[in-house]
Parts: C-alpha cells; sequence; structure tokens
C-alpha cells in the first residue's frame, strides 16, 4: 500500500518521502505478512527432513489443483495423460507431468495465466534477455513481499535484522535522475552504469563516508572498484562493513576470494531468477548454496534427465515455486546449471545443497567437435594481466572459435597477449582463441548487468 502510493506521487513528494520510507526497519516497512512470513521461515528452517518434506508435499500438491483447475494449459496437459491431481500422491508422482519449457510458455503464455485472477491483480514481467530471448509471464502482485521476506531470511545469515535500520549500499543498475548517486533514507543509491575510471575515486569516498553495513551488488561491479582500490592503495575504513550481498550475475572463487581480501568482509552470494521457482543461498559456515524447501520443490537433473547423480556432477535446476498462483510454474527447466553435491551442511538446516552455480546453458564454451566446456575458469588465463586490465568478455559465434575482449587501462604487449592465449589453450582443448584490445568500455546490459561470455552458438 505504501509502495503504491511512492509510485503514483510526484517526483517532488515522492523523493522526501522514498528517503523516509527506505529509513524505516523491514518488519515496519514492509508490515505484517512480511514478519510473519519471516518468522516463519526463522522457525521452520531447522525442522527434520520428514517434516521439510511435509510441507513441501502439501504446498505441492495445493499449487498442483489450482493449475488443474485455474489454468487451461495445466488441465489440458492433464486430461490429454488421463491424469487429476489426485495421482499425484508423493514426489516421485511429479514425473508424470511434463516439463515447462520457456519455449512452451512463449507459445502458451495466455492459457498458463490463472483464469480466477483478476487484470489488476497481475503483475507482468520480462526477464532481461541477456542470455536469449527476453521471456514474459505473469505474478501474482503481493509476490514481492514474500521474495523480500525470503531474502531477508537469507541476508540474516550474516547479520542482517529486519529490526534495526539497516544502512545499505546498492551499486547496481539503477540510474538517479541526476547523478550517479542518490541518498534515499538508510539507502546510498549508486549507479553501475555510470562506474568508469573518472570517478572511481568518488565511489569509493561515498561509500566509506556512507559507513554501510553492507553493500548490495552486481559481482561485476564490485570487481571493478576492488581493481581500482588495489591498484591505487586506497582502502575502504569503515568497520561497520557486515557483508557484501552479489547478486544477479555469476560470482566466481577467485572474484570472492579478491573481493573479501579487498574489503576484508565476507561475500555473500544467493542463487535466485526472475521466475521465482527456486532461491538457495549460502550459510554462516560454507558457501554451499541452501535451496529453501519452503519456496518451491526443486529437481537437479543431469543430461539424461535423471535425478540419480554423482558427487560434481553438472545438473540443471528444475523447479515447481509455491508463490506464483497467477501463473504457476510446474517443473520449469530453469536452463540454470549448478554442480551437485549428495553431502550436508553441519549447520543444521535439512535443505537439498547446491556446490555452486555454474551459470546458465548458454555460460559454457562449444568446442570444435560440439562438446560443452564450462566457462567456469575463463578468468584463470587473465590472471597474468589482472593490473593491466579493467574487464574483459568472451565472444562465440561458432563451435572451435572464440573471441576475447579486453578492456585495458594500460597496454598490453605481444608478449603478454601470447601468455593468455598459452593459458587458454591448455585449459581448453581443441577451442582456438581470438584476442582484441581496445579502452572502449565493454557495454553492459539494459539492467547494467555484465556478462562475462556472449555464447551465440545454440546450446
Amino acid at each position: 500500500m505504501i509502495k503504491d502510493l511512492l509510485r503514483k506521487s510526484p517526483y517532488f513528494i515522492r523523493k522526501p518521502l522514498k528517503s523516509i520510507y527506505n529509513n524505516l526497519p523491514d518488519n515496519i516497512k514492509y508490515g505484517r505478512s512480511f514478519t510473519d512470513l519471516y518468522n516463519f521461515l526463522e522457525e521452520s528452517q531447522f525442522w527434520s527432513r520428514e517434516k521439510l518434506e511435509e510441507y513441501q508435499l502439501s504446498e505441492l500438491k495445493k499449487i498442483i489443483n489450482h493449475g488443474y483447475n485455474n489454468v487451461p494449459y495445466y488441465k489440458r496437459i492433464f486430461e490429454e495423460r488421463g491424469l487429476t491431481p489426485n495421482d499425484i500422491k508423493d514426489f516421485s508422482d511429479l514425473k508424470k507431468i511434463p516439463y515447462l519449457t520457456k519455449n512452451i510458455i512463449r507459445k502458451n503464455l495466455k492459457d498458463l495465466i490463472a483464469t480466477n485472477y483478476k487484470e489488476k491483480e497481475r503483475l507482468y514481467c520480462t526477464t532481461g534477455g541477456s542470455t536469449g530471448l527476453p521471456l514474459e509471464f505473469c505474478m501474482n502482485k503481493n509476490i514481492n513481499i514474500r521474495e523480500d521476506a525470503f531474502i531477508a531470511s537469507q541476508w540474516s545469515r550474516v547479520g542482517y535484522d529486519i529490526n534495526k535500520k539497516n544502512k545499505m549500499v546498492v551499486l547496481m543498475g539503477h540510474i538517479p535522475p541526476k547523478n550517479y548517486y542518490e541518498f534515499l533514507g538508510n539507502k546510498l543509491i549508486l549507479s553501475s552504469f555510470k562506474l568508469r575510471e573518472d570517478n572511481f575515486k568518488d565511489y569509493v569516498n561515498l561509500i566509506d563516508n556512507f559507513k554501510p553495513d553492507f553493500i548490495h551488488c552486481y559481482p561485476s561491479s564490485i570487481v571493478t572498484l576492488s581493481k581500482y582500490m588495489n591498484n591505487h592503495k586506497i582502502f575502504i575504513k569503515n568497520k561497520n562493513l557486515k557483508a557484501i550481498l552479489c547478486v544477479s550475475e555469476n560470482l566466481y572463487q577467485g572474484q570472492r576470494e579478491y573481493i573479501e581480501n579487498t574489503f576484508n568482509c565476507r561475500v555473500y552470494s544467493f542463487y535466485g531468477h526472475s521466475e521465482r521457482c527456486c532461491l538457495a543461498g549460502e550459510c554462516e559456515i560454507n558457501n554451499y548454496y541452501h535451496i529453501f524447501p519452503q519456496y518451491g520443490y526443486t529437481e537437479l537433473i543431469n543430461e539424461d534427465n535423471n535425478e540419480n547423480l554423482k558427487e560434481d556432477e553438472i545438473v540443471e535446476i528444475v523447479a515447481t515455486g509455491f508463490n506464483n498462483y497467477a501463473m504457476p510454474f510446474i517443473r520449469y527447466k530453469t536452463e540454470d546449471m549448478a554442480v551437485n553435491t549428495n553431502g550436508t551442511c553441519s549447520c543444521g538446516r535439512n535443505y537439498k545443497l547446491i556446490k555452486r552455480i555454474e551459470g546458465r546453458k548458454q555460460e559454457f564454451f562449444v568446442n570444435k567437435f560440439g562438446d560443452k566446456i564450462t566457462f567456469t575458469r575463463s578468468h584463470f588465463p587473465l590472471a597474468v594481466v589482472k593490473d593491466k586490465i579493467m574487464a574483459y568478455q568472451y565472444v562465440q559465434n561458432e563451435p572451435g572459435n572464440v573471441i576475447l575482449n579486453i578492456e585495458t587501462k594500460y597496454n598490453l604487449n605481444e608478449e603478454e597477449i601470447n601468455n593468455i592465449k598459452e593459458i587458454f589453450l591448455n585449459m581448453f582443448s581443441n577451442i582456438d582463441i581470438k584476442i582484441n584490445r581496445s579502452e572502449k568500455v565493454i557495454e553492459r546490459t539494459k539492467a547494467g548487468k555484465f556478462k562475462y561470455l556472449i555464447q551465440n552458438v545454440k546450446i
């Protein structure tokens, strides 16, 4: 309700109101439904595995019943297979329902919208499309409050407190109306679009003077800032900083360590997606992703659609969300890839674990034989010149050939270029590489994100 008032107000009224709003603790700002869900998540996170599975099965049956009774697409596919919701008695029965893919959504968008949700009760969304065609879908309007509660529950593992005014720097794709920064209550908004060499020092000073508890950012933006800080020996003196909360882009191990050493605090990462079917975050003691069983039911499958997985096997995340009744996603193939682990965590949560997120299906190289090669270690060849570059981006237009565009701060000589090539070719066999050097800034996406790989080969 308060957010609706803010959106409808003129800017000269909206800004002071937004500052007051952002200065409130989350438990007051977001209201009763947020606090109730947050408290439920805090209580249920240490339930037994049996109790969590009982809860999941109950929520799964609810969304399937709703889909069958109110969503034309699901009604049709059930009838085509001679199924009713009563045939889904346990998790193994879920395999009777076919996967939902992005192409199916594009072709059946209208039939996937619940008929018992009015237009005014829906929120229409579009994914960014930076790794493929944009995907349009809708959600029920209260979903953002639920999402905020889940995110706050994750962040509480690194000190976030919904009852306090957490000071937050937001370094993402926001563009303040008149500058590259804006103060809104207990938030300092910094634009990742406008982050460049001639204002790096200003960004560092703004962060240091603001003395935040947390920095909420894209990994690529905070890595760029970290490079400047290390190159110029300028560091944050703020002792209040509890954690850097990375979002939206894949976070690689070398990046994590580099950021942590620069800012002297924990880097916390979580996995989520615009469709809001699966959410997973690190815990207090390790970097494995703990999948929220209260958020949805997640299946991890290999290339053969098999759930009997080996340790460290590359898997795709398939998920059924519990929060979106306006357009249910049941057995949705996310095209997001992860590394499986069959282990458990000593934190005490009986959650399914992911060792790490590998990224989208498009975040793989394809060698000349058509084999997929994980993109994860592609930053290693650049380590020999890390102090001379600002950013880099791989582009693949055909199997077996890759272009590496390097945004340089200082000119790279031929020996350095050859070293990069040699390391790359040793790591990625059957892939040739061409390197382009330029002082031109590599473009970000419309949301201000940075893509380390533009994959134009169909995978």
